[in-house]
């Protein structure tokens, strides 16, 4: 008995002494589930962005970039710009910039505010629209306003930046004349274009980099961080909590990520700890009972089990009225008894306002094919080029094909329409070195072109349009020998080395395999033959070496679409005369990195 009396009295003592409790705000990562449905880690995502608001291209000084596709730096993303499983549009939308005029005792600041938002849609290729999200940047304090422009660098792209509020150009320290200079001459009350034009590029990018944590947000369990308040015993000579501070370390390194049975660990202890307290009238032991009620309470917070939690809290409701964690508690396990429903997904046609934009084009690729891009205007001797290679290589071809067979007649075809075309006859489509080379060849395009001129305007295209093309044919034929047409192989051969000798020194070679690439797949389309079946691997085998070397990260559009055009010709696919069009654009596009 007088054994228990000691060891009542000295517990008591120890706990008098625990008066140097602290509170600290630690952070506990929960996983929590996609607010749409789980997808594949990496997301299989192609990203765009566009606009149709006419705001965006009123005034052209402004170089608002609204249109393009681009690539998210998150690593839960695995970036798709050929077919991809998902398409995310970010729509902007545009809201004018404002200016903030601020009084700082005898000075002025000058805020200048971007408003630019987006809508973000999600897209299944195949079945539409299932989702539309607002996205928005937060508002801005004008009262103390921060700037928050600094870091952007042009040059290095892809920021982090110091909020998600909208984009902030301060100046301060100015006088009232200085800040007035600011305002927009024709609207006084609108800011000057060059700090609009700084803010909204800004603005523009930070809304493309929310994008891929609202898409991880929607599709892939992740972790949320929540700060929950956890008392903790100061280093006290008096007094040692080793219980405490056991339970304490258990949560310290249980809680990022939520580690169950550490959690569990540390609630049993403080429980344990808890029922040794039985003088609550004393104002030392409250206070160390209460620490630990609150350190209970915040453990099933974190475990999000809220079985027992009623008793706990209502009887620490009753010894301390205004406990602010007690209440906490139960305002939680009241929104946690609300499940979230699910969002139904229901799938809608495109917009009709994207009709004319890229959009379109980008979703109607398909991997079994060679895809459309964007058509880029050619380098100023780029299109020559090219059909002089042409030419040249089909002249070739049609004296190893019988005249009257199918091939001689595609082929001559062929050579006709690349002498009427307009550019051949000009003396301006190559350098000056080698357009010396092809005179007569020009000169020979130009009579072409006339007398198609002529027959043109004899033809009666309302009731014989459907035969123009065989009888336009018969007419040359009838004027020139094929023979004719094809006595300039020598002179643009010469033509052709003398043009590329344009092209950067290093580039030389690569240049050749591009024609090259490009002649062979041409005429296999039109004549089906095997004749540049190798050639065709070992161009590829050039130009993919070399795009692989110089370029790690293939990450643009017209790469995908690379890597998809060398796929289908490993598996010996027959290609369409557009889809031949399509390949010489590529082409033309992954020349412009060179």
């Amino acid at each position: 008995m007088k054994n228990n009396l000691l060891l009542f009295i000295l517990l008591i003592s120890s706990l008098s002494n625990a008066q140097k409790i602290r509170w600290d705000n630690l952070s506990v990562r929960r996983e929590v589930q996609p607010s749409l449905f789980l997808k594949e880690n990496p997301l299989d995502v192609g990203f765009l962005y566009t606009s149709t608001d006419q705001d965006f291209f009123a005034d052209q000084t402004m170089q608002y970039y609204v249109a393009d596709t681009d690539v998210l730096h998150n690593n839960f993303i695995a970036n798709n710009l050929g077919c991809p499983k998902l398409v995310a549009l970010l729509e902007y939308k545009y809201q004018p910039a404002t200016l903030h005029i601020i009084k700082k005792d005898l000075k002025y600041q000058v805020a200048v505010i971007s408003h630019l938002y987006a809508n973000l849609l999600l897209i299944d290729p195949e079945k539409g629209v299932f989702d539309v999200q607002e996205v928005k940047l937060g508002d801005a304090d004008l009262v103390n306003p921060v700037g928050n422009t600094k870091g952007y660098n042009s040059n290095l792209g892809y920021l982090d930046y110091p909020n998600n509020l909208n984009t902030t150009l301060l100046l301060s320290d100015l006088s009232e004349f200085e800040a007035n200079q600011y305002r927009e001459q024709k609207n006084l009350n609108l800011p000057r274009k060059t700090e609009v034009k700084t803010v909204d590029q800004i603005q523009l990018l930070k809304l493309r980099i929310k994008v891929g944590s609202i898409l991880q947000n929607k599709f892939h369990t992740h972790g949320k961080y929540a700060n929950l308040a956890f008392n903790y015993l100061k280093e006290d000579k008096d007094f040692n909590g080793e219980n405490f501070n056991k339970a304490s370390q258990l949560i310290n390194t249980g809680i990022d990520p939520i580690d169950e049975t550490k959690v569990r660990q540390a609630l049993e202890i403080w429980k344990t700890e808890a029922k040794t307290i039985t003088n609550l009238e004393d104002k030392k032991n409250k206070k160390y009972y209460i620490a630990i009620q609150e350190n209970i309470l915040q453990c099933y917070n974190v475990l999000r089990d809220f079985t027992e939690t009623d008793e706990i809290a209502n009887n620490l409701k009753t010894i301390d009225t205004r406990n602010e964690i007690a209440d906490a508690l139960i305002s939680n396990k009241k929104r946690n008894a609300v499940s979230a429903e699910k969002k139904e997904i229901i799938y809608s046609p495109i917009p009709p306002r994207f009709a004319k934009t890229d959009l379109t084009r980008f979703l109607n690729k398909k991997a079994d094919r060679i895809n459309e891009l964007m058509i880029i205007q050619p380098g100023k001797f780029d299109v020559k080029l090219n059909d002089m290679h042409i030419y040249k290589n089909a002249c070739i071809l049609i004296k190893e094909n019988k005249p009257g067979s199918e091939n001689f007649a595609k082929l001559t075809d062929l050579l006709i329409n690349i002498t009427t075309y307009a550019d051949n006859a000009s003396n301006s489509s190559l350098p000056k070195e080698a357009n010396e080379s092809v005179l007569n060849f020009n000169l020979f395009c130009k009579k072409i072109q006339e007398e198609k001129k002529k027959f043109d305007a004899t033809f009666d295209f309302k009731k014989e349009a459907s035969s123009y093309k065989i009888k336009l044919t018969n007419h040359l034929l009838s004027l020139h020998k094929i023979e004719e047409f094809t006595s300039f192989n020598d002179v643009l051969s010469v033509a052709v080395d003398k043009t590329i000798a344009y092209t950067k020194p290093e580039n030389t070679v690569l240049a050749h395999d591009f024609i090259d690439f490009n002649m062979a797949m041409t005429l296999k389309q039109l004549t089906n033959t095997t004749k540049f079946d190798n050639l065709i691997k070992e161009k590829m085998s050039n130009i993919t070496s070399y795009l692989d070397k110089k370029f790690p990260v293939q990450n643009k559009e017209v790469f995908f679409e690379y890597k998809n055009i060398c796929k289908l010709i490993q598996e010996n696919k027959k290609f369409s005369h557009d889809e031949i069009i399509y390949f010489s654009n590529t082409l033309n596009y992954l020349y412009t990195y060179c």
